[in-house]
């Protein structure tokens, strides 16, 4: 594709994000229900789709692609391995989520640990808006590069064009346009791998050079998801590690189940999602693998993608250029408006009601804006400065899980812990895997193994030094009340 092409393909597909974002603002804006969550609109089709569209991203299909191409499909299971763990996320904690109407998991933390004016919002807040901005700085790279191979820009023009363009169409119609623009893309990046794959397998006349390649190397395990028990080490590593943060949920997942316009349509649709986004996440290993023997194998791994689509005619070139616009924007505007909504509504609208201030619907969308663009200021900051962020966002996802994970359920499933005990425990488990990981990981064991145990003797020492829960503590949370288990006969009635 010549330079002319690709600048105007671009430009048509931005403005067509913008100009949705502008045609919604009307909608958008009437209150923050409409403008944090889009309360009550889709149907399980939509949120499958924008499901899809939120968890490939950048790191499912460049990603993917470049690990598949240096190390075989079996990578495939260090990124699937995440959504594994939302099954039981999903069948066990959506339904309830939705009906306790919460704009953020720190919400809930603060809904049934309280004291001490909810202060436990504030460090669940600061963790999940790391996690994020961190995922963000990913989006901002992806895109920036995307813009440097074909444009020549620097990497710092790259990000900061990226950035306005993001940040303008989620700040001005919220997540609205979010659901909307993700919906319309997710056509483009569901074709975009099998398309990949069509290219480089009539490039080289079919599947057989590939096998014959692998084989003649010596190497045919690399074209199989189950190479002897790697498979297995890489799934129990990361269901266990990142993926046990799923447990708690994502922010972007329980925007979703809100948007929704019933349980049984926020369920199906993340179930429907999660079957087809497994099967998907294989393709662009497939087309790594095969890249190799197509390019070469002394192609950087990050280029491969971008190679092939610079290989490809206008026709082709240009659906892999909105395939990778879509795949790439999509799960930034859902990232950076769910960072945007923690910062806004775990950091800066808690400590304004804490100091008893009232804010309206008005204030609400106004600070969520201003989350927002904090949230973008942050990322790029991560995007520029950190040059591995991705080993970065690993560790933090540990920390995160190791304080984290074990007090979300004490929410859910005790009657006896207090705020005291959860905050003790999210210190213990957060500052155990925190040292671990500067002591280099000693003996390979993974900080969240140190830290989970930590957590829970925090818990346990520091529920015994504060007050007992109230009643009405207990109610706000716990798994087995009777307005929890009415939900059951509510999804069956499809309400």
């Amino acid at each position: 594709m010549s330079t002319t092409f690709f600048v105007a393909a671009m430009a048509i597909y931005m403005v067509a994000m913008v100009v949705i974002g502008i045609v919604l603002r009307g909608q958008a804006t009437k209150s923050i229900a409409d403008f944090g969550l889009a309360a009550n609109r889709f149907g399980s089709t939509v949120i499958a789709a924008v499901s899809i569209g939120a968890w490939v991203g950048s790191a499912g299909l460049i990603g993917l692609c470049a690990s598949s191409y240096t190390g075989g499909v079996v990578s495939w299971w260090s990124y699937a391995s995440l959504y594994l763990v939302t099954l039981p996320w999903i069948y066990f904690f959506a339904s309830r989520l939705k009906a306790l109407k919460l704009f953020t998991i720190a919400e809930f933390y603060q809904m049934r640990f309280s004291g001490y004016d909810g202060a436990i919002q504030y460090p669940v807040g600061i963790g999940f808006s790391l996690k994020y901005c961190m995922m963000m700085g990913l989006q901002f790279n992806a895109l920036a590069f995307l813009f440097t191979t074909f444009l020549g820009w620097s990497h710092l023009r790259g990000v900061l064009v990226s950035a306005v363009i993001i940040l303008f169409y989620t700040a001005i119609s919220g997540f609205l346009s979010v659901m909307v623009t993700n919906f319309i893309q997710s056509i483009f990046q569901t074709l975009c791998p099998f398309l990949a794959l069509g290219f480089v397998l009539f490039s080289l006349g079919g599947w057989q050079p590939v096998a014959q390649y692998y084989q003649a190397a010596g190497q045919p395990e690399a074209l199989s998801l189950f190479q002897g028990f790697g498979w297995v080490k890489e799934l129990i590593y990361y269901c266990i590690t990142m993926g046990l943060l799923v447990i708690v949920g994502n922010q972007d997942d329980l925007q979703r189940v809100a948007s929704a316009k019933n349980v049984k349509s926020a369920k199906r649709g993340l179930y429907l999602g999660t079957f087809l986004v497994l099967p998907i996440l294989a393709i662009p290993c497939y087309v790594g693998a095969a890249a190799k023997v197509l390019l070469g194998p002394g192609v950087e791994p990050n280029m491969v993608f971008y190679t092939l689509m610079m290989k490809a005619g206008p026709v082709v070139g240009l659906l892999l250029l909105y395939g990778v616009l879509s795949t790439i924007m999509s799960c930034a505007s859902s990232t950076l408006f769910a960072g945007g909504m923690i910062i806004s509504k775990d950091l800066i609208q808690h400590a304004m009601k804490s100091r008893g201030k009232q804010i309206s619907d008005k204030d609400d969308i106004f600070l969520s804006r201003v989350g927002i663009l904090l949230c973008t200021v942050f990322s790029i900051g991560l995007s520029l400065w950190f040059q591995g962020i991705m080993e970065l966002m690993d560790v933090v996802m540990s920390i995160c899980a190791a304080a984290l994970v074990i007090p979300y359920l004490f929410a859910w499933f005790s009657k006896k812990m207090n705020t005291e005990g959860a905050i003790t425990g999210m210190v213990a488990g957060g500052l155990a895997a925190l040292v671990w990981t500067i002591l280099g990981r000693p003996h390979g064991l993974d900080a969240i193994w140190i830290g989970l145990p930590c957590c829970l003797a925090g818990c346990l020492i520091g529920q015994r030094f504060g007050k007992a829960p109230t009643q009405a503590e207990i109610d706000a949370t716990y798994y087995f009340q009777e307005k929890f288990r009415s939900l059951r006969r509510a999804e069956k009635a499809g309400s």
